[in-house]
């Protein structure tokens, strides 16, 4: 009896090529779903709810006021007094959406809206909640 012993180094390797397609195909999926992940923000504001809404796709400049009566313009903390100073320098013609906790006084949100306005902005909004 005579046995060969061949051995084909082409057997002892592993091919790599679907390992290599699967992190490949992992990379991509975190990727664009690192994308497509919603910033979600610090501030805790409970909106009160509504019937009648509409979805603004214009450019837009949020006010939020917190509890407390904390105010934040696009998630930077402000004072009262320093909001007419940081709107003179956005553009005009976007929409300011106040996002105003439901527990906050009318009379602080008007106040608000007044600085708003006297700061040239024509085109105001409230955010609310949809309600079914």
């Amino acid at each position: 009896m005579n046995f060969s012993k061949e051995i084909n180094v082409d057997d002892s390797l592993m091919d790599l090529t679907p390992i290599v397609d699967v992190v490949f195909n992992l990379l991509i999926f975190f990727a664009l779903s690192l994308n497509f992940s919603q910033v979600t923000s610090s501030i805790n504001i409970k909106l009160p709810k509504a019937k009648s809404s509409e979805i603004v796709t214009e450019k837009q400049i949020i006010v939020s006021i917190e509890k407390g009566n904390k105010i934040f313009i696009n998630d930077k903390s402000l004072f009262l007094d320093q909001i007419g100073t940081y709107l003179a320098d956005e553009s005009k013609d976007q929409v300011v959406i106040v996002k105003a906790d439901e527990a906050i006084g009318h009379g602080f949100v008007v106040q608000i809206m007044d600085l708003i306005k006297r700061s040239g902005f024509k085109k105001l909004g409230i955010a609310v909640k949809k309600s079914n």
